[in-house]
């Protein structure tokens, strides 16, 4: 059996995660024929617990949330900069880089592209709507969960080859993306106004984020890259 963990947010006095990355996890699962056992995890400080994480599990999903805390990337916040869990941006930090160095699969959906790109001395635009220069032909910032706003994506890399195609229309509600790219990424997919939608490690097994969310209203397109995931999960 296959086990997959996931990370989940914290507020009043809990740990969560929206049931949606789980259940379009294991409908693609069942789909493909995998056995897979999803986990979601709790935050912690505890660096030995941490380590049994990262050898624990087969696989790793960071999910959607908060923004990350700017400090972590030497800039100060900007003043629309929003909610930061503090707890959680030590915990994922440290996880990745223990799973990087078993070279893990790893998949980051939304926040998940963000810190797996800070985690690699990546930085962040804090608000697209008030740092980015270029006209928008779409609304990157508006939070909801449905098909629109959506854009169309031009894709690269190994995504390319994963999806069949060179330009896929995706969903869109963020206001942060990647600025500087990490070591050893690349980015792999960017949006009409030039703003990075994926990113690829060149070195690593599967080090593979995107910024739209793939499970919400799954398509083809997003079955593509959890049944990708999956697979370098199994291998």
């Amino acid at each position: 059996m296959i086990k997959i963990a996931l990370t989940s947010s914290s507020g009043d006095n809990m740990f969560f995660l929206r049931p949606r990355y789980t259940n379009v996890l294991m409908r693609f699962a069942r789909e493909a024929g995998y056995d897979v056992m999803p986990v979601i995890l709790p935050i912690t400080d505890d660096e030995a617990l941490i380590e049994t994480y990262a050898n624990e599990f087969d696989g790793f999903i960071c999910t959607g949330g908060d923004d990350i805390d700017p400090s972590i990337y030497g800039e100060e916040k900007h003043p629309n900069c929003g909610g930061i869990e503090s707890s959680r941006d030590v915990f994922e930090l440290s996880l990745l880089s223990k799973v990087t160095a078993l070279d893990k699969p790893v998949f980051g959906i939304c926040r998940g592209i963000q810190v797996m790109n800070v985690a690699l001395g990546g930085t962040l635009w804090q608000d697209i709507p008030s740092q980015w220069s270029e006209p928008h032909g779409t609304v990157h910032f508006e939070r909801n969960e449905k098909n629109d706003p959506r854009h169309r994506v031009t894709v690269s890399g190994m995504l390319r080859e994963v999806l069949g195609e060179e330009v896929v229309t995706t969903n869109s509600y963020h206001h942060q993306s990647v600025k500087k790219v990490g070591d050893g990424l690349i980015v792999c997919a960017v949006n009409e106004d030039g703003i990075v939608e994926g990113i690829e490690h060149t070195e690593l097994t599967f080090y593979r984020a995107v910024q739209w969310h793939p499970e919400v209203d799954p398509d083809d397109v997003s079955k593509k890259l959890f049944t990708e995931f999956l697979r370098h999960v199994q291998a």
